[in-house]
């Protein structure tokens, strides 16, 4: 595998550049509350009036949050259907596939934000590189909450919502503060849920978190550790030491999932063949590709798309 060193951001059309699975971008958006590029607040009868087809496998250049105080249907994320239910978050990451496969009418609220509205870069990953279910790998995009936790979930954005329809001096502040307070009960509801112990931050954990944060915006264009090692200003020795005390992995193993992620969206989601799969994920070879991806997954990428495609029509 020869991977390119191109600084392009991912998931970000290029001109004369064919997205493989539609894109929404942010600019893609006009109703609502917003400031174009770093947020918008939409509710759900306001997605109407938008050129937005949400049954129709797509994903967005920024993070969203829905909040459904109200509905019920079923939601595909990635590779999994999942039922929706009054009181059910739905966290979706930049890159992550997404579609609704069935609702009921809908109330409740759609936030959308930017990495650059909350200034994350590999240099300072901030609130957003420390929380797992902002990661492009984590398993459990759709949450339910109890009665408690929906009606505090829904106070702050009916706060937020009072607070950003007023384009007064500090409004940006005050809408990163409530996104903060949302993406904090949230990470709270998902520690109740799957109890863990919080060790306090270290060094290997702050690496660790800006590699991944490094490895989204520049994937699927730099997949070479030496590089990253370059780009955090350690080396690869420490990048490896560390990841592996903080993640439990090395650098080549976490590029490798994530390339391994990509390649099952695209196998699902997308219409390419596998040889364009292959060069779009930068292997010169499809056959290597065919090799790395069988094992990993002890199936042919053909195959695996096959059963997927099955496994979803049953579903």
């Amino acid at each position: 595998m020869s991977p390119s060193t191109d600084s392009v951001i991912p998931y970000r059309r290029t001109p004369g550049q064919q997205e493989p699975v539609t894109l929404y971008a942010m600019s893609a958006y006009t109703s609502g509350i917003r400031k174009p590029g770093h947020f918008h607040l939409l509710r759900f009868d306001e997605v109407k009036s938008e050129r937005i087809n949400r049954y129709v496998p797509h994903r967005h250049d920024f993070y969203e949050i829905i909040w459904l105080p109200v509905g019920r249907g079923m939601v595909q994320s990635d590779f999994r259907s999942y039922p929706v239910q009054d009181r059910t978050l739905l966290v979706t990451s930049p890159g992550q596939i997404h579609a609704w496969q069935s609702v009921t009418p809908l109330d409740g609220e759609i936030l959308s934000f930017t990495r650059e509205f909350f200034l994350v870069s590999a240099e300072q990953p901030g609130l957003l590189g420390r929380l797992p279910f902002l990661q492009a790998t984590h398993p459990t995009p759709v949450l339910t909450l109890d009665e408690e936790e929906g009606a505090r979930i829904d106070r702050t954005f009916r706060h937020l919502r009072e607070d950003a329809a007023e384009a007064s001096p500090g409004r940006d502040d005050m809408v990163r503060a409530y996104i903060t307070i949302i993406l904090t009960q949230i990470r709270q509801a998902y520690q109740r849920r799957t109890p863990q112990s919080v060790a306090p931050s270290s060094d290997s954990e702050t690496l660790a978190q800006r590699f991944r944060v490094a490895l989204e915006e520049h994937f699927p264009t730099m997949l070479e550790v030496g590089d990253y090692a370059t780009l955090l200003q350690v080396s690869r020795s420490h990048l490896n030491d560390d990841l592996r005390r903080a993640t439990g992995h090395s650098a080549s193993e976490i590029i490798h999932e994530r390339i391994l992620l990509e390649a099952k969206r695209l196998l699902i989601h997308s219409s390419l063949n596998v040889s364009e799969i292959a060069y779009h994920l930068r292997f010169q070879d499809p056959s290597y590709f065919g090799r790395f991806f069988r094992k990993a997954t002890g199936l042919s990428p053909g195959s695996y798309r096959d059963d997927a495609h099955r496994n979803l029509l049953a579903s």
